[in-house]
């Protein structure tokens, strides 16, 4: 009997012992002091090799024995060990350690800390974010992100920023970067279209910036090469606020409102004024020696355009959730009046991200934004329709009314009317888009350690709607047109993922993955002219026969990435590898894919034991990168030969428009670049510089046909020329002052990109100048209107103008250079030469940060220093023998021997040329521009705690405050574009509306 006992003992002793020794699934939620999750966490089975890494969400899953040890460690936070017991489910909170948190970084299809990152990419944080009022995602960038260009395209209500990273990369191609939002690639090519050409619609037009949590800029080709054939121009990744996983619920209320007005406009003639000089012209010119005739008026034809215009903006947000669930749902509500009367903007848009968990293996997310503008807008910007430009040009003497109180047309530009377009005519766009996307994660650790599955389906739909009406004064019988826009754009993303971690050295995150894009588009337009009644511009109630237009394509993109990551001893040294291969329909059959590939190096110098007693550095990190990235965005099947309908007698026919190109090809970029990062004296001083060499070759431009083998054909795309961008990228942080507790508090942040755009081939095909060099016309091509090009072994940017000498103080002739360097009067196109670049050599910004207990205030500066404006409109303004209105500055006339005038005298021959474009109306482009401030005070909590609300933070923040620039941009903005994607979309203003400056006053309140 005592046998069987000491024999069932051991039994027992040997079942427990096997079911202390098996293995179980351990899963959790890492989080830090303030139940934020964080990814990237090393967890470790002590004295093994078994480990993995949380995912971006915080989540991890490993297999343990029970009494095993786990290691949780990461940068930044204290290492924490907890013995596996009994429960599969162990979360863990992780202390912050003396050194400060490492940022997490949204890198091109997941997350990295900085620690870890090898390539050049800059983030925008929401505590960046929060002090900036835009109108638009892109703005926030402005001088805030080195390297990276934005220019406003005008102070138009939705005027759509132009952005260009590290340069000009393109020639006859889009230069602008990608744009994607939580994974999804946005689509960016729709337009309203009325009568007359479209006007370019903002592609971010819908995103609240309330909203978004982060902004990721990939400027590196290393950092953009897993977006493949459009990661050419750079990518810019904005991620949208998601719930919290502490089991809290915040709602958060913003509500503010806006007034605005413009920053500066031409100084222009009054009534009087305008009538003197013109009798004064007509004396002394071939225009007739009669004297104007006053119309007897005085109107102020700016003030009846521009008003100061009110802003009023609602944002509602609520998040919450907890480690098996959370959601963030957010509303807006904004209606803008822009600065010009007869701008109006409702936007109205809902965004809701939700994430489930079901067990420990699957994770389910879904993303969605919904939005609506209704757009009540004047005419395109930089065209005669535009009110600004008639209001420039109207006769100031003129009243818009006749003595019956009826609108009238006499003195106006084209026989417009600014009142009247106010007032009766119709130019509405309302547009509903939804941006979407669902994911499902899946926990594959039961089959293989570290290993899972997303599984992503996107959705970008967009239906825009325009009207236009012209009443009977402005159009003889009136003119009506109406537009359909849509575009449904779907994604499709697969990847799998390897996340694994040998012992306490090694990390290596592996994955591949597939993703199908397809993309189309539909637009039909109609328009009429002749209507029995203003009242009744139906299209189908036109006199003349319709027209009817449509058009729309299709295109596809399928792809296969990958990218291999390992580090060792938590970053000390890092590689990493990305490839991609990409197929589309754009290009021709005999080029359909290709691939793209990068790879960088990095080394945290400072985890080196030699450093270890260098108490005053934090940080020293070198990294490298070489990368190919492609440039796809040429607009839809530029390889096929191109027919355009027509009819004739009734008959319908097709008429060859272009060739076709089997072998057309994506431009195709090359990048390499060098970095070092460096932090000081316990972080309170850090800095970032970047060298990049940056080659873009295979450039598509549009080659025409020998005319003498026409037959209706203009030409066809081929792959030929290359342009080179190298530069340096410089950005610091410093906290220069820091007192005890909540005292004063003092940080400040600079930004530098320094860029050097060039050229370096062009086909024999391209025109030659008169000083041999090949080019391509970026605008004109005449001696009135010659301005941009891209000439080989200059900026792709050129201004290729006749350089102006000034009024000849004896003569009162004007007076510019010839080509031998000598004086004339009758320039030729010989004459031409480059005499600057629209480009800046460099852009960046400065900004500081005051705070004391409960106060805060925030500065940001931005500037451009190097490049050139052309001032088109001067050619109009300043134009003497015209009969439009005038700038004040044509009262400095010549008048007699010795006049220091800015103006020919009247009866000079050179009076007809003055008004051509030359280095008369180039102006220095450099400016410094207070571009935002923010005063903000947030109520003590000792307030709020017998009220019952967490946070009550009142601001005020003013925007465009203060602009620095040359005199000779009095009255015009420095920040031109013509809102267009090209290369030549920057530095040339034609009656740009310039930008505002706003006054804004909100109150945030979260419960």
């Amino acid at each position: 009997m005592k046998q069987i006992n000491y024999k069932l003992l051991l039994f027992v002793f040997f079942v427990s012992s096997i079911s202390l020794a098996q293995e179980k699934m351990i899963t959790g939620l890492i989080t830090d002091n303030k139940d934020l999750p964080l990814p990237g966490v090393n967890v470790i089975v002590k004295n093994t090799s078994n480990g993995t890494q949380t995912d971006f969400d915080g989540n991890y899953s490993i297999k343990a024995n029970r009494g095993a040890v786990l290691s949780f460690s990461y940068v930044g936070f204290a290492t924490k060990e907890i013995v596996v017991g009994d429960s599969n489910n162990i979360n863990v909170q992780l202390e912050a350690s003396a050194a400060e948190l490492e940022e997490v970084v949204v890198v091109a299809y997941g997350s990295q800390i900085e620690k870890k990152l090898v390539t050049s990419i800059t983030t925008v944080s929401s505590d960046d974010i929060q002090d900036i009022v835009a109108d638009s995602p892109q703005n926030i960038l402005q001088g805030q992100a080195a390297g990276v260009q934005v220019f406003s395209s005008s102070g138009g209500l939705g005027a759509s920023p132009t952005i260009n990273i590290r340069g000009t990369n393109s020639i006859g191609s889009n230069t602008r970067p990608l744009f994607v939002i939580d994974g999804i690639v946005l689509g960016d090519n729709f337009t309203t279209f009325g009568q007359g050409s479209g006007q370019g619609i903002n592609p971010l037009a819908n995103i609240n910036p309330n909203d978004i949590e982060s902004i990721s800029v990939l400027k590196s080709a290393a950092a953009a090469a897993l977006y493949g054939s459009r990661g050419g121009n750079g990518v810019v990744l904005i991620t949208t606020k998601s719930g919290r996983k502490d089991g809290k619920v915040t709602v958060d209320i913003d509500i503010n409102t806006s007034f605005a007005s413009i920053t500066d406009s031409p100084d222009l003639l009054n009534a009087q004024e305008f009538i003197d000089f013109t009798t004064l012209i007509r004396n002394g010119s071939a225009v007739g020696a009669s004297p104007l005739t006053s119309a007897g008026g005085e109107f102020d034809a700016l003030d009846a355009v521009l008003r100061t215009a009110s802003t009023q903006s609602y944002n509602f947000s609520v998040r919450g959730g907890n480690q098996n669930g959370n959601y963030f749902i957010g509303a807006t509500r904004e209606d803008q009046e822009g600065i010009r009367v007869g701008d109006n903007l409702e936007r109205t848009s809902f965004r809701s991200n939700v994430q489930a968990k079901a067990g420990n293996w699957l994770t389910a997310t879904l993303n969605a934004n919904i939005s609506h503008n209704r757009f009540d807008r004047v005419p395109a910007e930089n065209a005669f329709a535009s009110p600004y430009t008639i209001a420039l040009l109207q006769r100031p003497d003129v009243e818009p009314f006749d003595d019956e109180g009826n609108f009238t047309t006499a003195g106006n530009v084209g026989g417009g009317n600014v009142i009247a377009q106010e007032l009766l005519n119709l130019n509405l766009s309302t547009t509903t888009r939804i941006v979407g996307n669902g994911s499902l994660d899946f926990n594959l650790s039961s089959l293989l350690d570290g290993l899972s599955f997303k599984q992503d389906f996107g959705i970008d739909r967009v239906f825009t709607e325009n009207q236009q009406r012209n009443v009977d004064l402005l159009t003889p019988g009136g003119s009506a047109a109406n537009s359909v826009f849509q575009q449904n754009r779907y994604i499709l993303n697969s990847i799998l993922t390897y996340n694994k971690s040998f012992g306490d050295s090694h990390n290596l995150n592996v994955f591949g993955g597939f993703s199908y894009e397809e993309n189309a588009f539909r637009n039909v337009q109609a328009q009429g002219t002749g209507f029995l009644s203003d009242a009744q511009l139906n299209i189908e109630s036109a006199s003349t026969f319709p027209v009817t237009s449509s058009s729309g394509d299709a295109t596809r993109l399928v792809s296969y990435l990958g990218r291999a990551s390992y580090d060792y001893a938590n970053g000390k040294y890092i590689v990493e590898g990305t490839v991609r291969r990409d197929g589309s329909s754009r290009f021709g059959a005999n080029n359909r894919f290709g691939t793209f590939w990068s790879a960088a190096v990095g080394w945290n110098v400072s985890d080196e034991s030699f450093m270890q007693n260098v108490d005053w550095i934090q940080g020293l990190k070198l990294n490298g990168s070489y990368g190919t990235t492609g440039n796809d965005r040429i607009g839809n099947f530029p390889s096929l030969g191109l027919f355009t309908g027509n009819n004739f007698n009734g008959n319908s026919g097709l008429t060859p428009f272009t060739l076709a190109n089997p072998d057309l090809r994506w431009e195709s970029t090359t990048t390499w670049d060098v970095g070092l990062t460096a932090a000081f004296f316990n972080r309170r001083l850090s800095f970032n510089v970047e060298y990049y060499e940056r080659v873009t070759d295979d450039l598509i431009l549009f080659v025409p046909v020998d005319p003498t083998f026409n037959f209706g054909l203009n030409g066809r795309n081929e792959n030929i020329g290359e342009l080179q961008n190298t530069g340096v990228d410089f950005s610091m942080d410093a906290v220069i002052f820091k007192g005890a507790n909540d005292g004063f508090k003092w940080t400040s942040s600079l930004n530098l990109g320094f860029n050097k755009n060039e050229v370096t081939s062009l086909p024999e095909s391209a025109s030659v100048d008169e000083n041999g060099n090949r080019f391509v016309a970026q605008a004109g091509g005449s001696l009135a209107f010659s301005g941009q090009r891209a000439i080989e072994g200059h900026s792709a940017n050129s201004w290729y103008l006749i350089p102006y000498i000034g009024v000849n103080p004896q003569t009162g002739d004007a007076e510019w250079l010839d080509a031998d360097g000598n004086p004339t009067t009758t320039p030729t196109d010989a004459d031409r030469r480059i005499v600057g670049q629209a480009n800046p050599d460099v852009v960046g910004g400065f900004s500081n940060v005051f705070t004391y207990k409960n106060w805060s205030l925030n500065t940001l500066f931005n500037f451009s220093v190097g490049n050139d404006i052309l001032l088109t409109s001067r050619t109009f303004t300043e134009n003497p023998i015209s009969g439009f209105n005038k700038s004040s500055r044509v009262l400095s006339v010549w008048q007699q021997p010795g006049d220091q005038a800015l103006i020919p005298s009247p009866d000079s021959p050179t009076i007809n040329t003055f008004n051509q474009n030359s280095t008369a109306q180039l102006e220095d482009g450099s400016f410094l521009r207070l571009k935002n401030v923010t005063l903000a005070y947030t109520l003590s909590d000792n307030f709020l705690d017998k009220i019952f609300i967490n946070k009550v933070r009142l601001y005020a923040t003013a925007t465009n405050l203060l602009t620095f620039k040359s005199d000779g941009l009095d009255g015009y903005d420095p920040e031109v574009s013509n809102g267009s994607n090209g290369a030549g979309a920057i530095g040339q203003d034609f009656f740009t509306l310039p930008q505002a400056s706003t006054y804004t006053f909100g109150i945030n309140l979260s419960f």
